[in-house]
């Protein structure tokens, strides 16, 4: 009986040690597309670490930031203790404090490692795959994202505890607890790898502060991990970035966050959530952290709103949604704005209301400014559209006039697709609509209609059916092939037009590309302009 009791007890030691970890890593396409990857980790083969979590910081915001994470944070890391994962605490800069401690001779005394990467215990700013990708946020400014006075009295209070206000950290926050029997403490990124290496561990988790420079950059951050041949992800919901919303690309701080991330699924490695350690759902800042308000805008429309094809094509470069938030972040004089573009390709108004309205507009943060520009689709696909259309374009100004009460309703002209269709016969319906409810028409038509003047297909991408091409010239197409059930070649501009440009329909396709989405960005950042400027004086 005895022995029996002995070899249960090691059985369900050892399958207690040998618990894997579930986790569904997620990444991301050059597009943006996320992709989703489920996996088992040993725990024995794991090792989160901890970056520069530390008990103050220059930039105030940040300190608040990271206060509100650390309580969740730290349960992470007792749940991933407990499951056996070794946790390793990497206050950079701040060694001193836990000199001669278990766990910082823990770190250490980590025999050499038999391959020692090259300059692993360097800063890592990028690696091949960023290259040629466009950096999501600009963080020359150092990331600070306090408000200037309140800054500026920080930097005293810091200053009267006797510590320097541009590196005033000591130690690691301490709402995480350091266990000194299991844990590691080290800012090297030469220890923390024979430390990884001693132990036979290939899983590394990141955590930790600041995403866009320290957690991957650091020796012991993401990049190094990650071309050095570790199965390395980052938690996304337990970390923060140094980004200030008034620099480009002029997001909040969350949104510039998520930018970072996205870049990060792309270009260097996966990421996984904390509840998937502990439970519940992922960790989210609040409101209180969201600073400066910001100016809510909803594009509502369909594939002249959407822009799928710029976005799919060129999805590093701005889309007209940013650009329209730019534009008007170039006003100093106007509040920061968010821009949701909820254009739907094919869609018309009656769509929108029955199938995608309670999701894509309802749920929307209260708007200011809405924009609705329909009319295409609903011309063609609407019975008795001249009556139907303005029944269908009342009822939804309705349900926003519920749904944003605060929000000023815009009925947009539909822009015209060529010097000779001009879709007089939808706008007149829109400025009828307009008029009739009392709404302000922005009418985009005759800005659109004087660039075409200019270049009549330089506002249009070209979309031809690979079919349609000579065999003999089909090698030029290669490179441009869209896969779809009956191939087309998709350019975003002329590039083409000296090889395809004799054949007839080759730019047929007038849906705009990118050129096109910044005239109508243009046009509206200069409409709305004014309009927020006098919203605001009568506010004040």
């Amino acid at each position: 009986m005895r022995i029996s009791l002995i070899l249960l007890a090691f059985t369900l030691s050892v399958s207690a040690a040998d618990t894997s970890l579930f986790l569904t890593l997620q990444s991301r396409s050059p597009s943006g597309k996320t992709a989703l990857v489920k996996e088992q980790w040993l725990p024995s083969r794991t090792a989160i670490i901890v970056c520069d979590m530390w008990d103050l910081h220059h930039c105030k915001n940040a300190v608040t930031r990271e206060g509100e994470m650390a309580p969740r944070f730290n349960e992470v890391l007792e749940k991933a203790r407990k499951d056996g994962v070794l946790i390793i605490h990497a206050p950079s800069a701040c060694m001193k404090p836990y000199e001669g401690t278990p766990a910082r001779e823990r770190a250490k005394s980590a025999p050499a490692a038999a391959r020692l990467p090259d300059k692993i215990g360097e800063w890592c700013k990028q690696i091949p795959a960023e290259e040629l990708a466009v950096y999501p946020l600009d963080q020359t400014d150092g990331g600070e994202d306090d408000d200037l006075a309140e800054h500026a009295a920080w930097a005293k209070e810091l200053e009267a505890k006797g510590l320097n206000p541009k590196a005033p950290w000591t130690k690691q926050i301490d709402t995480l607890r350091i266990d000194q029997q299991k844990d590691a403490i080290s800012d090297s990124g030469v220890e923390i790898w024979n430390l990884l290496e001693s132990k036979n561990i290939d899983n590394v988790i990141l955590m930790g502060v600041h995403l866009n420079m320290c957690v991957s950059g650091r020796p012991f951050g993401l990049r190094q991990m990650a071309k050095n041949g570790k199965h390395v992800v980052l938690m996304r919901d337990m970390t923060d970035t140094m980004y200030n919303p008034a620099r480009w690309p002029f997001v909040s701080h969350v949104r510039g966050t998520e930018l970072f991330i996205q870049h990060v699924e792309k270009l260097i490695c996966p990421t996984i959530t904390s509840d998937q350690l502990i439970g519940g759902q992922p960790f989210a800042f609040s409101p209180a952290t969201a600073g400066r308000k910001r100016l809510q805008i909803i594009l509502l429309g369909d594939s002249t709103t959407e822009a799928s094809i710029p976005k799919k094509l060129a999805s590093d470069e701005p889309q007209i949604e940013d650009t329209l938030r730019i534009l008007l972040a170039a006003n100093s004089d106007l509040p920061p704005c968010d821009v949701y573009n909820e254009g739907v390709s094919g869609e018309y108004i009656r769509r929108l209301i029955d199938t995608r309205y309670d999701k894509a507009v309802k749920t929307k943060p209260q708007a200011d400014y809405i924009f609705i520009r329909y009319g295409l689709n609903d011309q063609a696909k609407v019975k008795d559209f001249k009556t139907q259309f303005p029944k269908d374009f009342k009822e939804l100004l309705a349900r926003l006039r519920k749904d944003h009460p605060n929000a000023m309703l815009i009925p947009m002209t539909a822009i015209p697709y060529a010097l000779n269709n001009l879709h007089e016969d939808i706008n007149a319906l829109i400025k009828q609509v307009a008029a009739e409810e009392k709404l302000t028409l922005f009418d985009i038509a005759p800005r659109y209609l004087a660039e075409l003047k200019k270049n009549p297909d330089g506002l249009n991408y070209r979309r031809f059916p690979l079919s349609k091409i000579p065999e003999n010239l089909r090698a030029f197409a290669t490179p441009y092939i869209q896969p779809e059930a009956e191939p087309k070649v998709v350019v975003l501009d002329n590039r083409l037009d000296g090889v395809f440009g004799h054949l007839p329909g080759w730019a047929g396709d007038r849906h705009p590309n990118i050129a096109g989405y910044n005239v109508i960005a243009d046009e509206t950042a200069k409409w709305l302009a004014p309009v927020i400027r006098k919203a605001q004086t009568q506010k004040n």
